[in-house]
């Protein structure tokens, strides 16, 4: 691009572009790509050349893979200044991008954001406070808080922030909506024999109360995760044994006690057992009579405490958490939130 007439002449060819820069992943690492994209949008720009959306949205996304709170800023305002908004596809793209899945995969490629860059992404930047709030361009600006498509992945993010207090703003302007007060059925696409196995249908209700109760969770404010719950008013039965697990980790929080939370609370004991013997190496082998058993080894009890001695050991993963150092949804999560509401009350 060393001439206006070339930059001219590849304005035209942002999908040929895109589409080789996303090739080049293969060899090159994302903060290179984002370096690549960063020239071409400077010499468009220099040479007074209108950057096509779909071309700042490829940088926005390679930004927010390479963990670059700079680069991040630059284009969200050169999104703000162009006017444009961001489809729901965009969004939830850029949050995928931050890598907050508990499985970790994002991680391996780029590792993690640091707490408190992320959180300039998301809630202001450190140099933009004084700005009204029409001139505003980090992520939430962007948040359209009555499309659900929108606001699920916000709150996810906010809560792998450990943004307790953003994530319970968000429950308590949820809670005003026509999706609380006047839920409808969803239409999910899904397996017949899944559809059926549940108790009850799923609403826009039950689908947002559950997801405010799993993201406070994770943000780890259990008393206000206990509130959301009894205000929701879930039952304990329904919850995943992940988002048991942490509540029932915090009962001096309790708002619910009955049978449910106690039988909950065996299979707790049951799993930490388990996991604990899996940490040392031995599995229980029951005996004849109900109660009776012994352990046995099932790997070398040197090596069982060699692996307990290392530094990065822990019981239970936490993948999807920016760093407060330096630096995936699954497919059946995902058809929930994409599923559409019905004309049908609830």
């Amino acid at each position: 691009m060393q001439t206006p007439q070339v930059a001219q002449n590849l304005l035209h060819l942002n999908e040929p572009i895109m589409r080789a820069l996303y090739r080049c992943r293969a060899k090159a690492s994302d903060p290179e790509v984002l370096k690549t994209l960063s020239t071409i949008v400077a010499r468009f720009r220099m040479s007074n050349l209108h950057v096509k959306p779909n071309l700042l949205f490829m940088a926005l996304k390679f930004a927010a893979r390479a963990r670059i709170l700079s680069s991040m800023q630059k284009y969200l305002r050169l999104i703000r200044e162009q006017g444009l908004g961001m489809t729901s596809n965009v969004y939830r793209s850029v949050i995928a991008k931050f890598s907050i899945g508990h499985r970790g995969l994002g991680e391996i490629r780029n590792g993690r954001w640091r707490r408190s860059e992320l959180r300039q992404v998301l809630l202001g930047f450190d140099d933009c406070k004084d700005l009204p709030p029409e001139k505003q361009y980090h992520f939430g600006s962007f948040l359209v808080r009555d499309d659900w498509q929108y606001l699920h992945g916000w709150v996810a993010v906010l809560a792998r922030c450990k943004e307790s207090e953003e994530v319970w703003k968000e429950w308590l302007l949820w809670k005003e909506t026509d999706a609380f007060k006047k839920p409808k059925l969803l239409i999910i696409d899904e397996r017949k024999e899944m559809r059926d196995s549940r108790d009850t249908p799923i609403t826009n209700k039950s689908r947002g109360s559950y997801w405010f109760l799993e993201q406070m969770c994770y943000a780890g404010d259990m008393a206000k995760a206990w509130q959301i719950l009894q205000e929701a008013g879930l039952a304990f039965r329904t919850l995943k044994p992940r988002v048991a697990d942490i509540l029932l980790g915090s009962l001096e929080h309790a708002s619910v006690w009955n049978e449910e939370v106690r039988s909950a609370m065996l299979a707790k004991y049951d799993r930490d057992v388990g996991k604990i013997e899996q940490a040392l190496g031995v599995r229980w082998v029951p005996g004849a009579d109900e109660g009776e058993g012994h352990h046995e080894l099932f790997m070398d009890q040197e090596a069982a405490l060699e692996r307990l001695s290392e530094q990065d050991w822990k019981l239970d993963d936490d993948f999807g958490y920016p760093l407060d150092t330096s630096p995936i949804v699954s497919r059946s999560e995902q058809t929930l939130h994409d599923a559409k509401e019905s004309f049908h009350p609830r």
